[in-house]
């Protein structure tokens, strides 16, 4: 009884409860970049990536503790392919690649999740090609 009771009074913290709008609204801008290769990071923060590059080989996102989004629907591999390093440790990562692209995966998963929807076995190379390489641990991995 007691317990349905905390339940129904339980509310969840969320970013604009810790921020003041105008700050929350700086943290929610994205990182834009057009180079062939990236690296970007975070921990204890949330942060989104969108990646415009028109000859992508390869990017790293580390993150810890963190939400992290990876945009490539404006961007173009190279044409040997492009290959995305993921470390991720008790938080979550999702990319958004073209629905035209073939996507691979070599990522462990400790007491984690990686999404199989967009993994391909087969190479073909008429289609831009990722590659997703990396290690999650305690957290999840999502390729839409």
């Amino acid at each position: 009884m007691q317990i349905q009771a905390l339940e129904k009074n339980l509310r969840f913290a969320t970013a604009e409860d810790w921020f003041e709008e105008d700050e929350f609204e700086e943290l929610s801008e994205p990182f834009v970049t057009d180079d062939e290769c990236f690296e970007q990071g975070a921990a204890f923060d949330g942060f989104r990536i969108v990646v415009r590059s028109r000859a992508l080989r390869s990017g790293r996102v580390t993150a810890v503790l963190s939400g992290v989004t990876v945009d490539l629907r404006e961007a173009l591999p190279s044409p040997e392919g492009a290959t995305l390093d993921v470390q991720s440790a008790l938080s979550g990562i999702t990319i958004l690649v073209p629905k035209d692209w073939q996507v691979s995966c070599d990522v462990e998963a400790v007491c984690g999740g990686i999404s199989q929807d967009r993994f391909v076995a087969a190479a073909d190379t008429s289609r831009p090609r990722l590659r997703v390489t990396g290690t999650v641990v305690a957290g999840g991995l999502s390729v839409r």
